[in-house]
């Protein structure tokens, strides 16, 4: 018996991208039963009127945990298997039909992770137009491995591109204050969906994560999640308190280095720099919360 699924994309400010991730999910060799995407107004969608039966347009409060927490509420009970994608994300045209092959043959698996060929976040952002060459060559490819190859993960899922088995999250939900953005929302998630069940990563599925650069939290706001978010999941318990501080130290390190360097770079180092030290002070008077960084 195949698996159905549902894909949930949420997006604010990338009505372009969205509407390219619509077309890439159209023609999958196995198109998904369902697609969400949770927007928070019409400007985030080019024409809500002129999709598919099966795509319905939600609208709603921004925020990236919120906005997926509402499409999961639609389909909750309807479905075997829920993929996110970012809305800059170009998944394989054989990502659907293999992620329901996988999670049929591997009973135990909950949680799954396609490989991401290029993570342009990384570099300030690739245009569309060569990050679909990069998956259509892939695609092409006749050494694709086959779903016995997948390799553990010990972490979490990525967020750009995961899938669960519903069964596996029944009940669970994003945690809303991990606010805006929601850095490290996937970890949070994840960790606690691998309490239900085996989380992998497989280069079975692939794609590329445009790493898109508009509509991201300023360098402030992302600063001071890089500091407070980590801090909160230590407090939750979802992660060892030398983790959090790996994770805090790595990410206060680079934005101070690459400033006192006079390093130019494609991300607002200052402004994360200066949210760090906001989290850090935050944290010593006590008046830390990762929902803040919507009033700074």
């Amino acid at each position: 018996m195949s698996l159905s699924v549902a894909v949930i994309i949420a997006t604010k400010g990338r009505p372009q991208e969205v509407a390219r991730l619509l077309e890439t999910l159209a023609v999958q060799t196995v198109p998904p039963d369902f697609v969400i995407v949770s927007a928070c107004g019409p400007d985030d969608i080019e024409d809500s009127r002129a999709h598919p039966q099966n795509v319905e347009i939600m609208f709603g409060p921004p925020g990236l945990t919120a906005q997926r927490n509402r499409a999961l509420g639609l389909i909750r009970g309807k479905y075997d298997i829920v993929i996110f994608f970012d809305d800059d994300f170009i998944p394989s045209r054989f990502w659907v039909e293999r992620i329901a092959l996988l999670f049929a043959a591997q009973v135990d698996v909950g949680t799954v992770t396609g490989w991401v060929l290029l993570d342009a976040v990384k570099d300030g952002g690739l245009p569309w137009s060569e990050g679909k060459v990069l998956v259509d060559k892939a695609d092409s490819s006749t050494t694709m491995p086959t779903a016995s190859n997948y390799g553990t993960r010990p972490n979490s899922p990525y967020g750009c591109n995961m899938a669960f088995r519903l069964k596996t999250i029944e009940g669970m939900t994003f945690d809303e204050r991990l606010a805006l953005s929601g850095w490290l929302e996937d970890l949070d998630f994840g960790l606690r969906a691998g309490t239900r069940g085996k989380i992998i990563s497989t280069d079975f599925v692939w794609g590329v994560h445009l790493g898109v650069t508009n509509a991201r939290a300023s360098g402030l706001k992302f600063g001071y999640s890089q500091v407070v978010n980590p801090w909160y999941l230590m407090k939750k318990g979802i992660i060892k308190r030398l983790d959090a501080f790996k994770r805090i130290s790595r990410g206060f390190a680079g934005n101070a280095i690459m400033v006192l360097a006079f390093q130019k770079s494609h991300v607002d180092r200052l402004g994360r720099l200066k949210g760090n030290i906001t989290g850090i002070r935050d944290i010593i008077i006590g008046r830390w919360a990762p929902e803040r960084i919507s009033q700074l």
